[in-house]
């Protein structure tokens, strides 16, 4: 099992405001899967949070298309400094039990004004792969909507990269790759049928070579992007690493009010050791180990140190 730095989820950096710390943890992002032989990291998640239910609401930057796009460009910019970046999931992908049918209707202004815009500016950053979302858009699903990739992800914006599927259901069928699917993940379920289809024409050799094209390029793109002397197994939980982490935990926190407990009297905050006898940590995630999800979002650090832990 791969350890690597466990960075505060994305809501909490979110709430830094600040796109440089976000890129220093994409720059060490970047080193430690590098240092981990990939070259591929899948995690730039933007979509926008509309329900605190969804699966992925830790994984994003909040409901903002401004402050999500910003975020995910920096994290982009960090991480691109070494590897690919994959930024998902694209798009109006923002629930959790039915995200394998929902259908999710809205015209062509909301989807431009409040969908998109985000996923644009980390394209324009030079993102290397877009994933598609599990859920329909207006009737398509994301996987095979030739308006959503082709139209304007390729065409509008000039994309250039490559545009993977969502894990296992983000493919229903190999006529995906006309619409212009490039990887179906997280194996070829669907697309070991595509030679048969070109020998009868259903899909034409020249989309075969733009997807092969798009994947190839991508690599050597990014082959000799890099800082090769940072790349050891050392730099995995690295102690600077882990001071990035603690330094974007402290920035992430937000103090709403600091009210003296009495007139005449200071402010609770900060707190005096020297005159503190006892505080009171409530909640039942205070002395668990909290990672997040049990899914992609896990990563494994050698130890881990509880709220409980830190304030004893």
């Amino acid at each position: 099992m791969y350890r690597s730095t466990a960075f505060p989820s994305s809501m909490a950096r979110a709430a830094t405001f600040d796109p440089s710390v976000e890129a220093r943890v994409g720059d060490a992002i970047g080193v430690e899967t590098r240092s981990q032989g990939a070259n591929l990291f899948a995690g730039v998640c933007i979509n926008l949070l509309r329900h605190p239910a969804w699966g992925r609401s830790q994984e994003t930057y909040g409901e903002d298309p401004h402050l999500v796009g910003e975020m995910g460009a920096a994290l982009t910019r960090g991480v691109q400094r070494h590897v690919m970046a994959c930024v998902k999931h694209y798009a109006a992908n923002s629930m959790e039990n039915s995200r394998f049918w929902v259908d999710v209707r809205l015209d062509d202004r909301d989807l431009h004004d409040i969908y998109l815009p985000h996923f644009k500016r980390v394209v324009d950053e030079g993102v290397a792969a877009v994933m598609t979302s599990y859920n329909r858009v207006n009737g398509s699903f994301c996987g095979h909507h030739r308006y959503l990739i082709a139209d304007v992800l390729k065409g509008r914006w000039g994309f250039d990269g490559f545009v993977m599927s969502d894990f296992t259901f983000g493919v229903r069928g190999p006529l995906a790759i006309n619409a212009g699917m490039d990887l179906e993940m997280p194996q070829s379920a669907w697309f070991r049928f595509l030679p048969a289809l070109v020998r009868r024409g259903a899909v034409s050799r020249e989309r075969i070579d733009d997807a092969a094209r798009r994947l190839v390029r991508a690599q050597l793109r990014f082959a000799p992007r890099g800082e090769p002397e940072r790349y050891h197994p050392e730099a995995v939980v690295s102690p600077q690493h882990r001071e990035l982490a603690l330094e974007a935990s402290a920035r992430s926190l937000v103090l709403l009010r600091n009210e003296p407990p009495q007139p005449e009297s200071e402010p609770v905050l900060p707190i005096d050791p020297a005159r503190t006898r006892s505080i009171a940590v409530i909640g039942e995630l205070a002395a668990i180990k909290n990672l997040g999800d049990l899914g992609s979002s896990r990563v494994h650090p050698p130890n881990v140190i509880t709220v409980l832990d830190g304030i004893s």
